[in-house]
């Protein structure tokens, strides 16, 4: 009887021990795994992000076409309300249509209703929003509006979007004006003339990718005017 007790008693004690060395592995499994999923969670919220940031830096790059064409052509296209042909736009000829298209479609319109083409002045309060202020980009009303496909999505329903504001943000002469003027000619026109000039303008994207990632980019473009 007392060898049956002892071996009862040992086996009693190997079971509390297993049972506590397997609460042991849990803890340390379920510690583990909460592990990898945060680092799984750190590597798609990256991915996420750099996702976001570079279509943020490629729509932006879309009103800057259409601002470099604009000066070159001296006009808009008249599939923007200009005045200038299509075909004399090389964008035109280099885009796909749908996205010649697309481009179109994206701009908004102004608090008078008109085509927002980047030149205008700044707002007011209008739409729900207040009264835009050179350096609040809070206050930017949006100029472009502009959505693609995911490339890495076998269906192409434009969920890459990205909210782009252009507001004006001054002009300087261009290096050369004041040295023409310093050379003997007269009068500041002239002296602008002969070295041009700088438009200033601030230019903001927010990018936002599948899985709310959502990305911001500000620059500042200088927009140069040669005669």
């Amino acid at each position: 009887m007392r060898q049956s007790f002892t071996a009862r008693r040992q086996r009693g004690i190997a079971l509390f021990v297993g049972m506590v060395f397997l609460l042991v592995l849990s803890v340390v499994a379920v510690m583990a795994m909460r592990g990898t999923l945060t680092e799984m969670k750190l590597v798609t919220n990256s991915a996420r992000h750099e996702a976001a940031f570079e279509a943020s830096e490629a729509l932006r790059s879309v009103p800057i076409t259409l601002f470099d064409q604009h000066v070159f052509e001296r006009g808009w296209p008249t599939a923007f309300n200009g005045t200038v042909p299509d075909s004399d736009f090389t964008f035109s000829t280099q885009l796909a249509p749908s996205l010649y298209s697309k481009m179109k479609a994206s701009l908004q319109t102004d608090c008078a209703g008109a085509v927002s083409l980047f030149y205008g002045t700044l707002q007011a309060d209008c739409k729900g929003m207040p009264a835009e202020t050179v350096y609040d980009p809070a206050t930017w009303h949006p100029d472009m509006v502009i959505a693609v496909c995911d490339p890495s999505s076998t269906s192409c329903s434009a969920n890459i979007s990205s909210t782009i504001t252009i507001v004006p943000d001054g002009s300087v002469l261009a290096e050369g004006a004041g040295g023409a003027q310093a050379a003997g000619y007269r009068g500041l026109g002239i002296g602008s003339a002969g070295g041009g000039a700088e438009l200033l303008f601030e230019v903001r994207s927010v990018a936002t990718v599948p899985g709310n990632g959502v990305d911001t980019t500000h620059t500042q473009y200088h927009q140069q005017i040669r005669n």
